[in-house]
């Protein structure tokens, strides 16, 4: 038989499951059509770009030396002794200005002696034309005469030259940057005496490589600045292109010529040079920022009605933190703040700033 105090225990136990489970019935016929809570979806915060067709200019920067627009060696023709120096290194000249005299004995005696010889030879030809018109001396003593009286006028010719080349002078207007010789030395044929630099305009040279040779030509304009004038910018455009390439460096020389504002630019300066290489009219311009790459290529995240969705892309051209795409139309909602924290579906919110 069962023990007294286990059967009272039991009963209680029963008279409990009974009174909760009535109570569930009535809070559930009391609300029959009420449903579990639930979270609300938050969205990621992002930032949005309203995407419009605009202009992009796509440019290369690279370095280039700067160069006298002429550099030239003022070389010695005919040997002598410096005597003079009229104008010496660091004079700004002109054209046709003296720099320098040498002397040289040989020559200075073989231009008088030429000089001599012509009047010999002028009076010689007066007398026998006056004999020949008289019928008094025989054709050929006066042909004899005249040729004789070219040859002399031409050796005084040669002499004059030789002898004129021992005054140097300024080939262009430009500045006069370095002497070889002391005076006194003697300068030997055929070796420099000045170093000459037309600088009112300079020459800047640079290499590309060859995958551009086809966007640039000559009138592709060019921005030039300098390191050692950073307040200094220069337009010009390109005057020259190589049509052969540099068979280590595989790149094509190009050159661009500038004014010397003041001849503040010097030769093998460093130059920096932005070059236009493409225009585009009406692309969609987006952020660098906002591409990202999987194994199948680049992509973007756009917002659609509160969602993120992934869209592909293709890089048109690049230039500093710019890059003109193909694969998005106008109106679209880039995302470019968030965008990193993104799967496909995501629900976003759009935050302003």
């Amino acid at each position: 038989m069962m023990n007294p105090g286990k059967k009272l225990v039991a009963i209680v136990a029963l008279l409990v499951i009974g009174l909760w489970w009535s109570g569930c019935a009535e809070d559930s016929q009391a609300n029959p059509t009420e449903k579990p809570d639930r979270t609300p979806e938050k969205g990621v915060p992002v930032k949005i770009l309203t995407l419009q067709p605009q202009p992009f200019k796509e440019y290369l920067e690279i370095t280039g030396t700067v160069e006298a627009r002429n550099h030239i060696q003022i070389m010695v023709e005919e040997g002598g002794t410096l005597r003079k120096v009229l104008r010496d290194k660091g004079r700004y000249v002109q054209a046709g200005d003296t720099l320098a005299i040498l002397e040289n004995k040989v020559l200075e005696a073989g231009y008088k002696q030429a000089l001599a010889a012509l009047h010999q030879a002028e009076l010689d030809y007066r007398s026998k034309k006056v004999l020949m018109e008289k019928k008094a001396l025989p054709e050929n003593q006066y042909l004899a005469a005249k040729f004789a009286l070219e040859a002399a006028r031409a050796a005084l010719e040669l002499a004059r030259s030789r002898y004129e080349k021992l005054i140097i002078l300024a080939p262009l207007n430009g500045l006069v940057n370095n002497r070889y010789y002391d005076i006194g030395a003697y300068c030997t044929p055929m070796t420099p005496l000045f170093e000459f630099l037309d600088n009112d305009s300079m020459r800047i040279r640079a290499g590309l490589a060859e995958r551009f040779m086809r966007d640039i030509r000559p009138g592709t304009p060019v921005e030039v600045r300098f390191d050692a004038y950073p307040d200094l910018q220069l337009q010009t455009r390109i005057q020259f292109v190589s049509r052969s390439l540099d068979p280590q460096s595989r790149t094509f020389e190009i050159e661009v010529l500038v004014p010397n504002p003041g001849h503040r630019l010097a030769s093998r300066m460093i130059a920096n040079l932005r070059i236009l290489r493409r225009v585009y009219t009406d692309h969609i311009v987006i952020p660098l920022d906002a591409l990202m790459e999987s194994e199948s290529g680049w992509y973007v995240f756009v917002e659609e009605n509160g969602r993120a969705r992934k869209v592909p892309v293709k890089q048109v051209a690049i230039y500093e933190n710019q890059v003109a795409v193909e694969g998005l139309s106008p109106g679209q909602h880039l995302i470019v703040v968030g965008h990193r924290e993104l799967g496909e579906d995501d629900p976003v919110k759009v935050v302003q700033d």
